[in-house]
């Protein structure tokens, strides 16, 4: 038995709602009026007695739903580093330290809200602007493609960054889980009528996600929903560590002990989410290519069974020896045994291994070893597919959204900037996740702290 919090430790259900909510004002009685309007809204719409429609017994007769019990209606709430120090530009945001992904021995310094009178708190300590490796390489793809192939300056390209990384942002993201569509949107627009609209709250964006059913994402391979459930099962205690503050400290050489989160924070997580856009007609093509590090190229079917070390049939992981099928072992370990070039490889890490320079930012003549078992997040992304109304035409891709207690030093952001986007790492470039390849592009992204469970409305432990 185990107790996993809903929205975080659960698989997602079936359909998924992702909404973005800026607040145009910084007044603090008016925010803690929309967070605890939410609190309102999820004590009546998941109120553990509100049942839905029925469900057909085995001896015939029908039996009601319960919305929360059985269709797992939810609401996560997070909040972004512009909820705490306003929006990219902003006097709060000026002059953001830069902390190393690796060696993972930078400082965090704790800094001060400026918004909604947070006096006697401080900004969730990894909660940072985004830097993810690779995303100014998609950006000058695209600029160069609107100017016919003319190389955009580095002016350009650093400007339309930060412009794609502001409107990524939000104040606060609302993550609405179900099994039922319609509970899903019922829940959404009861706040959009009963807190959003009323306290002149900004709607930056929605988007659906939802299970295909099928088990498998739109690039044709079985989805693992995280190869941390097994633990979460097995060892919570060790599954927690990993996702949930307090982060231990000291954790990395290098990292003073007395340097950590707020102890009310304690029990909250990271939220990284990314928006995917997946090219399917490319990637599902016969000329699809992936050069392994030996300079060998492979083609259509065989590519893509490098490109992500599993087969796409069984799911069985792949091994770069034989290349024959491999039996799953705990916490799915064997993916240690498949092609260095696939993204499940690259993504988990594989086995403890010395960095010599020169390996960015390990310099030429100089090492460092960890543990890459200490390097672990939860992943809880869901598929969408997007009709163009105009057209017809369909966007296929995936709401990446993975969860940790440290997202620069454990999490997405050394997993994505120092495993899958650096081709040093595995001596490989990540077959899937590469802007070179143009069958991924990030559309947006953000992180975001999501709070302890709360004791009144979400988001308390700022203000009470």
């Amino acid at each position: 038995m185990y107790n996993p919090r809903p929205g975080v430790d659960d698989n997602p259900a079936d359909f998924m709602l992702l909404v973005k909510l800026n607040a145009p004002f910084d007044d603090r009685k008016k925010i803690i009026t929309v967070l605890k309007g939410l609190q309102a809204v999820q004590d009546e719409k998941m109120n553990p007695l509100r049942t839905f429609a029925h469900k057909h017994a085995p001896d015939g007769s029908r039996e009601p739903q319960y919305v929360v019990g059985d269709l797992h209606l939810n609401l996560l709430v997070g909040f972004g580093l512009r909820f705490f120090l306003g929006p990219i530009g902003s006097k709060g945001r000026q002059n953001e330290e830069p902390v190393p992904n690796f060696p993972p021995g930078g400082v965090f310094t704790p800094r001060k809200p400026t918004r909604f009178g947070m006096k006697d708190r401080y900004v969730p300590l990894y909660l940072r602007t985004m830097n993810a490796a690779g995303d100014q390489g998609w950006i000058q793809t695209l600029l160069t493609k609107q100017t016919g192939g003319k190389t955009p300056t580095p002016e350009a390209v650093q400007a339309a960054y930060n412009q794609w990384l502001a409107a990524g942002e939000a104040d606060i993201l609302l993550q609405i889980d179900c099994e039922n569509l319609y509970l899903a949107i019922d829940f959404w627009d009861a706040i959009r009528k009963r807190v959003v609209d009323p306290n002149g709250l900004e709607v930056a964006g929605i988007q659906q996600g939802f299970s295909r059913g099928d088990g498998k994402a739109h690039i044709g391979f079985f989805d693992g929903t995280s190869d941390l459930q097994e633990k979460l099962k097995t060892d919570p205690l060790w599954y927690r560590s990993k996702i949930y503050l307090p982060t231990p400290s000291a954790v990395y050489p290098g990292q003073p002990s007395e340097v950590r989160d707020d102890p009310r924070y304690d029990g909250g997580t990271y939220l990284a989410y990314r928006k995917y856009q997946e090219n399917i007609d490319k990637w599902f093509s016969d000329d699809f290519e992936i050069t392994d590090f030996y300079g060998k190229k492979y083609k259509g079917e065989e590519a893509r069974r490098h490109a992500i070390g599993r087969n796409p049939h069984t799911g069985q992981a792949i091994s770069r020896a034989s290349h024959k099928p491999l039996e799953n072992e705990p916490d799915h370990t064997e993916i240690n045994l498949t092609f260095n070039e696939a993204h499940a490889l690259k993504a988990r890490g594989g086995a403890t291994a010395p960095f010599m320079g020169p390996f960015p930012p390990v310099q030429v003549g100089h090492s460092n070893v960890f543990n890459t078992q200490d390097i672990r997040l939860r992943r809880r992304g869901v598929a969408y597919s997007e009709l163009n109304p105009q057209t017809g035409e369909v966007e296929y891709g995936i709401h990446f959204i993975c969860f940790q207690n440290n997202i620069q030093q454990t999490g997405f952001e050394f997993i994505n900037n120092i495993w899958l986007i650096n081709p040093d790492f595995r001596r490989s470039t990540d077959g899937l996740l590469n802007p070179v390849g143009e069958i991924i592009t990030p559309i947006e992204g953000c992180y975001f702290f999501v709070p302890p469970e709360q004791h009144s409305y979400p988001g308390d432990v700022f203000f009470e």
